[in-house]
């Protein structure tokens, strides 16, 4: 199978192209720890594929519309 029909049927099933499918399970993964209280943001950004806390934190914000750290409190 060539790398554009994975594509085009990984689309048709998730709705979400691979990378932002992926994205999405890891932020909502990270989610998780940060309700349960199992981590904060910065002991946790490196393990879900983030260079930088900032580049997580924005990530998360684009993705849910508030920070990690408000995660508690929403």
């Amino acid at each position: 199978m060539s790398a554009s029909t994975f594509k085009r049927k990984f689309i048709s099933i998730y709705q979400a192209s691979p990378g932002k499918w992926f994205q999405q399970t890891r932020l909502n993964k990270a989610r998780e720890l940060l309700l349960n209280n199992k981590a904060t943001p910065s002991e946790i950004y490196m393990e879900f594929g983030y260079d930088s806390l900032s580049n997580f934190s924005t990530a998360f914000k684009n993705e849910f519309g508030y920070s990690p750290k408000q995660t508690n409190t929403v």
